[in-house]
C-alpha cells in the first residue's frame, strides 16, 4: 500500500460520519515525499498530509477576501470591452443554422 496512498476526507452530518471525497495519488514523487515526511515525523502519511493541508489553509487568505487586481474603473473598462466583443460576435451571420450536435453526430449518435 506504500505505492498507492489513499485519503478519505470525512465530514459529520447529523452525527453520522459521511465520506465526501476520496483522493488517490498516483504521482511517485508526491508519494515518496509524503512517506519520507511521515517517517521523519513518526506519523501515518494521511495524517501528515492532513497536517500540511490544515497549515496551508491557515496560512493562505480566501480568494473572496483578497483585494482585487483591478480598480473599479479598470473593471468597468474590461466589462465594456467584453460587451463590445459579444455584440460583434452576435452580429455575425449564421452560416449553418443546424444545432452543433446535428453537425457532429449522425442519427444514431455516432460521430460523422
Amino acid at each position: 500500500m506504500r505505492d498507492l496512498l489513499q485519503l478519505a476526507f470525512s465530514g459529520v452530518l447529523f452525527g453520522c460520519n459521511v465520506e465526501v471525497m476520496g483522493m488517490v495519488i498516483h504521482d511517485e514523487e508526491t508519494l515518496r515525499m509524503a512517506q519520507e515526511l511521515a517517517d521523519r515525523k513518526g506519523l501515518a502519511a494521511p495524517d501528515v498530509l492532513k497536517e500540511l493541508l490544515r497549515a496551508e489553509l491557515e496560512r493562505t487568505v480566501p480568494a473572496e477576501s483578497r483585494p482585487s487586481r483591478f480598480t473599479p474603473e479598470e473593471r468597468e473598462a474590461i466589462a465594456a470591452r467584453i460587451a463590445a466583443i459579444q455584440a460583434r460576435v452576435e452580429a455575425l451571420p449564421v452560416l449553418d443554422p443546424r444545432h452543433p450536435d446535428d453537425m457532429l453526430y449522425d442519427e444514431d449518435g455516432l460521430p460523422k
